[in-house]
């Protein structure tokens, strides 16, 4: 922390701001990381949920001899895993973001809540990093070949628009969540009930046209039918609009920053 304040004058004054920031970045990644090792159980569970809902369903179909082939075919716990893992993702992403609330301010001069968000994202994304080999890659071993996404691109273009919304609708989360304090279990309900209509049990181009049409709005149902189309190249995906998803992506970012921006200024910092 000494290290920031002292930090020597540099002849290019943006890019002596660009190293002090990036120093206050990685302090107070220190400091999530101190916390993290304190309360290791919060981020084991939240890690593990959707790891024993997809081995729970997948346990329940087999047993009950329903269907032991997903709809597309191949072992159902790729395509659970499939629509499972971007949802979680955004949850994860958009989960109440305890340094940006909690922690104390004025340690660094330049320091700002949207840095603890920053700061939030970045272990989440690593954290998410981490469970997609372990879980892709225990499914290749165990499973199924297929688990090796086809199309990487496919996929890494879903998890951007995952870490946008998350981002997005993460920071205005946290607002409503100051100014509303009821929201704190409402969007933790609103975000788990994304599982029902965002296409992870179900091919949304195989329901009804009005079904389609409803449904189409919500965003999260493009990111997981482009993050499923990585694996399956057969995966039906006429409902698919990427630039649909791009422009909310992008919308979400400019909310979230526009929120966060309007609600330092009414709270003076």
């Amino acid at each position: 922390m000494d290290q920031i304040a002292s930090h020597p004058r540099s002849r290019f004054p943006v890019i002596a701001s660009f190293r002090r920031y990036f120093g206050v970045l990685r302090a107070l990644l220190r400091v999530e990381e101190d916390y993290r090792r304190q309360t290791p159980m919060e981020s084991i569970i939240s890690l593990l949920e959707p790891l024993l809902l997809i081995a729970t369903l997948t346990f329940l179909f087999y047993f009950l001899n329903r269907r032991q082939v997903s709809p597309l075919g191949g072992p159902p716990i790729l395509f659970y895993s499939a629509g499972f893992f971007p949802i979680y993702f955004f949850i994860y992403l958009s989960r109440r973001m305890r340094g940006a609330i909690d922690a104390p301010r004025g340690r660094f001069p330049i320091e700002q809540r949207l840095d603890h968000i920053l700061v939030h994202i970045i272990l989440r994304i690593i954290d998410y990093g981490i469970l997609a080999l372990l879980l892709f890659g225990g499914i290749y071993v165990l499973y199924t070949t297929d688990a090796m996404p086809a199309d990487l691109a496919k996929v890494a273009g879903a998890c951007l628009a995952v870490i946008a919304f998350g981002f997005g609708l993460g920071t205005l989360n946290l607002v409503l969540s100051k100014l509303f304090l009821p929201w704190n279990y409402f969007f933790p309900m609103a975000s788990r009930g994304l599982i029902m209509f965002s296409g992870v049990f179900f091919v949304p181009d195989f329901l009804d046209p009005s079904s389609r049409d409803v449904l189409s709005y919500n965003p999260m149902l493009h990111a997981v039918a482009l993050f499923k189309l990585g694996f399956y190249p057969q995966y039906p995906a006429i409902l698919l609009d990427v630039r649909y998803l791009t422009i909310c992506a992008v919308l979400s970012v400019f909310l979230g920053l526009l929120v966060e921006r309007a609600s330092r200024r009414l709270e003076g910092q």
